[in-house]
C-alpha cells in the first residue's frame, strides 16, 4: 500500500513512503558549467557524502502514526551530517584512511561504535559504523549514538530531548540551527565556521555559496503542480546541495532517494565513497511565489502522485578565513 500522509505542521521535515518510485535525470550534458563541492581523500573522495536516512528504524511512531509503519524523520540530521563530515574530510591527513586510527580534526570525532569497526582495523572517526552502527538501535535519544543519532539529538529531532511531548515530528528549523552551532562550539571550533538561516533563498545565492565551498542544507515543500485540492502537501525535506549549475540545474545528496546512484542500500551510503548526486533541473516560475522564485517541478514521485520540492528555508555553514 502507497501512503503519503499530510502534517498540519509548518517548519519541520518528516517523511512517510512505502514505495518510491525514482524519477528520471533531465540533465543533457553534466560537465558544462557545474560546480560540485570538492572531494577529499580522507574522507569524501566523492565530494558531500550522501547519508541515507533510511535506517535504524529513525521514524516517528508517535500516536496514530504506529498504524501506518512510522514516518521517516532524520533527513535533517543526515544531511547535517554530510555537511560535518564533508568539513571534517577536508582538515584530516590526506594520506590517512579510514580505519587507521587517527582523528586529528575535532568536528567529526569517534564515537566508539560497539560493533567490529567498518572497514577498520582500528576505531576512528570516518569508519562507516561511525556513521550509524546497526547494533546501537535507536531509543529516542536514549543510550549509545553514532553521528546522525548523535545530530538527532543536539537538533531535537521528533522532540527527542523532550520525551512527555507527543505528536511532533522531524526536525524544525530552529532546532536545526541551534543544534548545528552547538555542535561546532562543543568540537570547540566556534571561532572557525559560521551560520546563516535564510528563508526563500534565491537559486544565485546557494549558487554563489556552493562556489564558495560553503555547505548548504536546502528544506523543501511538497507540492502537487496538478491537483486541483490540496496542492500543497505539509510535508518538507531536507537535502544537502552537492553541486550546482547555474544553467538551472542543482544536485542533492538526498537522504531518502538516489536517482543517479540506485544500486546500493541505506547502510552502504554510511561509507561516503559512495553517493548519488541527483539531479535536478530548476523552473524558475514557482507556483507559490510568496514561497519561493525557483521549484522543481518533478522532485519526488510516490507512486501515482507527483510532487514537486518548493525550497522555503536554507541552513549555510561556512568556513571563516
Amino acid at each position: 500500500m502507497l501512503l503519503v500522509i499530510t502534517l498540519l505542521l509548518s517548519g519541520c521535515s518528516v517523511f512517510l513512503v512505502d514505495s518510491v518510485s525514482q524519477p528520471q535525470s533531465t540533465v543533457a550534458n553534466k560537465e558544462d558549467g557545474w560546480y560540485y563541492l570538492p572531494a577529499y581523500s580522507n574522507y569524501a573522495p566523492q565530494g558531500l557524502p550522501d547519508f541515507d536516512q533510511r535506517q535504524d528504524n529513525w521514524k516517528a511512531r508517535q500516536g496514530i502514526w504506529r498504524f501506518v509503519g512510522g514516518l521517516w524523520s532524520f533527513c535533517g540530521p543526515s544531511s547535517l551530517a554530510e555537511i560535518f563530515w564533508w568539513f571534517d574530510s577536508k582538515h584530516e591527513d590526506p594520506d590517512g584512511y579510514p580505519g587507521d586510527g587517527n582523528n586529528t580534526y575535532p568536528l567529526v570525532r569517534d564515537l566508539q561504535a560497539p560493533g567490529v569497526p567498518i572497514p577498520g582495523p582500528l576505531s576512528d572517526d570516518h569508519n562507516f559504523n561511525n556513521v550509524n552502527d546497526a547494533a546501537t538501535a535507536w531509543r529516542s535519544g536514549r543510550g549509545p549514538k553514532e553521528l546522525i543519532e548523535q545530530l538527532a539529538w543536539y537538533c531535537n529531532s521528533d522532540f527527542c530531548r523532550y520525551p512527555f511531548i507527543r505528536g511532533i515530528f522531524g526536525t524544525f528549523q530552529n532546532y536545526l540551527e541551534d543544534g548545528a552551532w552547538q555542535w561546532i562550539c562543543d568540537a570547540g571550533l566556534q571561532e572557525h565556521y559560521r551560520i546563516e538561516a535564510v528563508y526563500h533563498p534565491e537559486f544565485t545565492i546557494i549558487c554563489d555559496h556552493i562556489q564558495q565551498n560553503d555547505a548548504v542544507v536546502v528544506l523543501f515543500l511538497f507540492y502537487r503542480p496538478h491537483a486541483s485540492i490540496f496542492p500543497t502537501f505539509r510535508i518538507s525535506h531536507y537535502c544537502a546541495v552537492a553541486g550546482v549549475n547555474l544553467e538551472g540545474y542543482i544536485a542533492l545528496s538526498d537522504p531518502i532517494q538516489n536517482i543517479e546512484n540506485p544500486g546500493p542500500s541505506p547502510a552502504d551510503h554510511n561509507d561516503a565513497g559512495i553517493v548519488s548526486h541527483d539531479i535536478h533541473a530548476i523552473n524558475f516560475s514557482c507556483p507559490l511565489p510568496e514561497r519561493a522564485s525557483w521549484w522543481i517541478p518533478n522532485y519526488f514521485s510516490v507512486g501515482p502522485i507527483k510532487l514537486g520540492g518548493i525550497p522555503t528555508y536554507a541552513l549555510i555553514i561556512s568556513e571563516i578565513d
